[in-house]
């Protein structure tokens, strides 16, 4: 798949204008501002049209006005959220859209011209520069034509904005946007609201289709980005080189979508993953790898459950409701949460693996206390619960062994507790309070949007939140606990977070909030778009 990458924000700034700061904050300072802050639209808007101060316009289109040596960001807004406008402002060179990549050009009388290539032809070439002065060389007149890898827009234009200015600029860029609901969370902006006495940090952007993360006990965040690919991110960086990369079907809610380690990782040093192939048919595939530092060997794999075939099933969207989620639980069992395709009926068929809750042993064998293990046959005797539409993720307490289950849609969006043999009723049951006997209800509901990761608070973040379930929903964006055994009210921790597609705390007590901002993967899907955020303690 081509690469796209993020926006180039080609903005120039007048020197020793009157609006600049007379100590500059620092650019961590700006991101935690704008990150949290509201900003003023309407005076972002005039420091973008100002010629005096910016100069965005010599550079970029919004709507029919403005330059070309950047791209349109007429709908900027709707394809980045504000973490990523906010990463694009400061670091203009970390990611360069195609087509808009700087070029120096050397002339044979020693002159040196830098900028984007706007037009070329067999004679001449056509260069625009930052300023808004376009060039035009005789090819007879070039030296030579090398790429560069710095943006045409100033790494220190920041300097110049105070905390506010940049926040409004940065709210006015979240405005651009065409025909954009919020269907899929798509229309959520900032700020990110978070609890006095917290703070939070962008710690990696340029993620693509990410679906899943496990926080490992020694500080690493592993990724899973839809296409197959585990990203590792280590001191707070993402490294350049995949743990694992891996052959998969990725169409819509499928491919890579499940990650966790050994209960005793490193020692014992499996991978887990669970991803959708399609050969010899599509199916799900539970499997785990030997790891070696950062990187696992992929020559180790070992399948310990392939799903059924997806197409004996059907439904209305069948590269939908995949669930994908593994964890293990302190009982050293593995975990697994799969969809039911938008089949509805497998979740209830116990000759098929959708809409099931599995358990494993960690070298996929059938634990012998399984639920069902002496009424199925094969690999359905793994079955461990049932009657799910789509648990997208499920968190287990180190502390207790209690296990809360995610499922997405339906009338309701509902938290149900994962217990050994239970049937939560779907499709005979919709979503929501059942009050039949055989039937497990959720411990919390609410109307249907599309609820997201979730995980229990360890002692670390503290008596006001420790031992609460905290889950995320990707279309509101907000993150929002309850109480683990009794459910009742939530109460709101985060919000304006676009997108969360998982959460998971580390043992310090931090909070990592995995955001996809895209839906699924379709010709409309946007890569390099996703981003992971801390939220801890100050």
């Amino acid at each position: 798949m081509q690469r796209l990458t993020l926006p180039l924000f080609c903005l120039v700034f007048a020197f020793g204008s009157t609006d600049s700061p007379a100590d500059p904050p620092s650019g961590a300072e700006l991101a935690g501002y704008a990150m949290t802050h509201a900003g003023d639209v309407a005076r972002g808007k005039a420091l973008f049209d100002d010629q005096r101060t910016t100069r965005c316009r010599t550079c970029h289109r919004v709507g029919t006005s403005g330059g070309r040596v950047g791209p349109d960001l007429s709908k900027i807004g709707g394809k980045f959220d504000r973490i990523h406008l906010i990463e694009s402002l400061l670091e203009p060179s970390r990611q360069i859209v195609q087509g808009y990549e700087t070029s120096v050009v050397l002339t044979t009388a020693g002159e040196v011209r830098s900028g984007v290539i706007t037009g070329e032809d067999a004679r001449h070439v056509t260069l625009d520069d930052s300023a808004g002065k376009q060039w035009t060389i005789a090819r007879s007149d070039i030296e030579s034509i090398k790429p560069s890898a710095t943006s045409t827009m100033p790494d220190d234009l920041a300097k110049h904005l105070s905390e506010q200015q940049f926040t409004d600029l940065i709210a006015y860029l979240e405005t651009l946007r065409t025909g954009v609901g919020n269907k899929f969370g798509s229309a959520t902006v900032g700020p990110i609201q978070i609890p006095a006495g917290f703070q939070i940090q962008t710690l990696v952007t340029g993620l693509s289709g990410a679906t899943a993360m496990e926080v490992l006990d020694d500080g690493r965040v592993l990724v899973c980005e839809q296409d197959g690919r585990v990203r590792v991110v280590k001191d707070g960086k993402l490294l350049t080189q995949p743990m694992l990369t891996l052959d998969v079907e990725h169409h819509w809610e499928r491919g890579l979508i499940g990650v966790t380690v050994h209960p005793d990782f490193p020692a014992s040093n499996w991978l887990y993953v669970c991803y959708v192939v399609d050969q010899p048919y599509t199916h799900h595939r539970v499997s785990r790898f030997r790891v070696h530092g950062d990187v696992a060997d992929p020559a180790s794999e070992q399948i310990l459950i392939a799903g059924d075939d997806q197409s004996k099933f059907g439904g209305n969207v069948p590269a939908g409701h995949q669930g994908g989620a593994l964890h293990f639980g302190p009982d050293g069992k593995l975990y697994i949460a799969i969809g039911e395709q938008t089949a509805k009926q497998p979740a209830q068929d116990m000759h098929a693996l959708q809409g099931k809750i599995l358990c494993l042993m960690d070298d996929g064998s059938i634990p012998p206390d399984n639920p069902f293990v002496n009424t199925t046959q094969g690999k359905y005797r793994s079955i461990w619960a049932l009657g799910c539409r789509n648990p997208f993720t499920f968190a287990i307490d180190r502390r207790t062994g209690r296990m809360l289950i995610n499922d997405v849609g339906g009338k309701f969006e509902e938290i149900n507790p994962g217990v050994a043999g239970t049937n939560y009723g779907w499709p005979k049951y919709d979503h929501g309070p059942i009050d039949k006997q055989g039937y497990t209800g959720p411990i919390h509901r609410y109307p249907e949007a599309s609820i997201s990761g979730g995980d229990f608070a360890p002692d670390a973040v503290g008596k006001t939140f420790a031992g609460r379930y905290f889950f995320a929903d990707f279309v509101h964006g907000w993150v929002h606990t309850i109480d683990a055994d009794a459910g009742g009210k939530p109460e709101t921790f985060a919000s304006g977070l676009r997108r969360p597609v998982d959460l998971r705390f580390s043992a310090d007590g931090s909070l990592y909030v995995l955001l996809r901002n895209a839906w699924v993967v379709d010709d409309k899907f946007q890569r390099d778009s996703g981003s992971l955020v801390q939220i801890r303690r100050r």
